[in-house]
């Protein structure tokens, strides 16, 4: 679709508009003639899924010979904006199937008679001015507005999410409507088909705004590509994951034993925004690679997920989706649609190893964090590490900002920044939950050099560490990588 070209609902009529009802042999009757309170030579709609700073949706004059009743939806073709007394603006349209418009493109091309129109209309006062916006200047108004109605809807659903899709649906609950029972898309019914204890990893990962758009499945096996002096690797059974925001390769560390308990997961992932490249491979007659390569700002890294050869249609199936979001394709720009709302209240400090951690007092070191942010550097997620961990003897707080990770210290009662890494350097991720090792990992580019750091964590901090991990990868996905 053109960028000029929105989708528009009428809110008020200008002038008088017909209300007909299905009549005999395919007609329609006419029931009654409505006419506006207010008489205006134009309609007034809203552009949907939009805030002002009011509170309410952007509004949009319609331009034509006739009216049309309120709710009507009207593919529209954007000529501009006026402004007055710096209010937000409305926008200026014509319907895309007025042939008699076809001609006019710009607010410049409008006759003196219009603009005089709606000159007088809006006018609050004599002396108030109005300010023609060409339709390109209109861009940043519109993703403004789309962005504060998302971040309303978010901060709406706060505490009363939907149950995710992935997720059963709660037995308890009747369902009572189409869309409920409809609760699934197909390829989330791949969540079900997956092994409970993998289902237990997937369930416990994903986010709540988050859907499955495909799966597949592979067994624990030997690899085809690498080996050691012990013969070929043990592959562990994982799962591919594509959802509505990254790719995700999760792995379980260890085999479930006999008596259920579950060690631990690994995954890899990338953002959908910075998916560059996926291709397939043969390596062998019985095992196929997949490589994806992932962006940052200089440079790229490198993912690779190796499978039996009897999983490649699924496995084509699934580069089906992604080519849907390779840059050739889609402007990453347009992915950009996981924006995470700055938290109200950050959660208190907390040593994981205290049984009474809220009371330990971390106030000079909350403080002293807040003073080393940049101006309008807000924090997303932080978690600490205790001074006991790896014997440091001091604290250390992960802080996660909306453009970079930083590791602060509290050596010698001393607050400083020991790390500090921008989050579009970084290209990939990895977590890795388990009670014997716990750790992110980060592939950084730098000057086209892919280094890898990892940050471990004690297992008992994992709820915290975890906020962070999800905080960066969200605000990487929303980070552009060119000035």
């Amino acid at each position: 679709m053109d960028k000029l070209t929105i989708e528009i609902e009428i809110v008020q009529s200008g002038r008088a508009t017909g209300e007909y009802k299905p009549g005999e042999h395919g007609v329609l009757r006419l029931k009654q003639i409505l006419y506006p309170e207010v008489m205006l030579p134009f309609d007034i709609g809203i552009l949907p899924n939009t805030m002002t700073s009011e509170g309410d949706p952007l509004k949009v004059i319609l331009i034509g010979e006739i009216s049309h009743p309120p709710r009507t939806q009207i593919p529209a073709r954007l000529l501009g904006g006026v402004q007055t007394d710096g209010t937000d603006p409305y926008l200026l349209a014509v319907s895309d199937v007025d042939e008699r418009f076809a001609a006019i493109t710009s607010v410049l091309d409008l006759e003196d008679s219009w603009r005089s129109a709606i000159d007088q209309r809006l006018k609050t006062s004599s002396i108030a001015d109005l300010h023609w916006i060409k339709a390109d200047e209109l861009e940043p108004w519109i993703k403004k507005a789309q962005k504060k109605y998302r971040l309303a809807r978010i901060k709406n659903n706060e505490g009363g999410h939907s149950q995710p899709a992935w997720k059963p649906v709660d037995s308890k609950k009747p369902v009572t409507s189409f869309t409920e029972a409809e609760h699934y898309t197909a390829a989330e019914y791949t969540f079900f088909q997956l092994p409970y204890h993998i289902q237990h990893y997937v369930s416990e990962y994903l986010d709540k705004d988050e859907r499955i758009l495909y799966a597949v499945r592979r067994p624990a096996t030997y690899s085809h590509r690498t080996r050691s002096w012990l013969g070929r690797e043990k592959l562990q059974e994982g799962v591919l994951i594509l959802t509505t925001q990254r790719l995700i390769q999760l792995v379980e560390l260890v085999p479930l034993g006999d008596s259920g308990v579950r060690y631990g997961f690994k995954a890899q992932l990338g953002v959908l925004e910075r998916l560059i490249d996926a291709s397939v491979e043969t390596v062998s007659d019985e095992a196929i690679l997949l490589k994806f390569t992932w962006r940052a700002k200089n440079g790229y890294s490198f993912l690779e997920w190796e499978s039996p050869i009897y999983t490649r249609a699924e496995i084509d199936e699934l580069m089906g989706f992604l080519k849907m979001f390779a840059p050739s394709n889609i402007n990453p720009r347009a992915l950009q649609c996981s924006t995470l709302p700055v938290p109200s209240e950050l959660p208190p400090l907390i040593d994981p190893a205290s049984n009474d951690g809220q009371k330990i007092n971390y106030q000079h070191f909350v403080d002293a964090i807040s003073s080393m942010l940049l101006p309008e550097e807000k924090i997303y997620a932080w978690a600490l590490w205790p001074a006991w961990f790896e014997e440091r003897g001091f604290d250390q707080v992960m802080v996660i900002t909306g453009s970079r990770l930083l590791v602060v210290s509290d050596s010698d009662l001393h607050q400083s920044i020991t790390l500090s890494i921008p989050l579009t350097q970084i290209a990939t991720l990895s977590y890795t939950g388990s009670i014997l090792n716990s750790y992110m990992e980060l592939s950084v580019v730098e000057s086209g050099k892919v280094q890898s750091i990892t940050l471990k964590f004690p297992y008992s901090a994992d709820e915290a560490f975890h906020r962070c991990f999800e905080a960066m990868r969200r605000c990487m996905a929303v980070l552009p990588l060119m000035d």
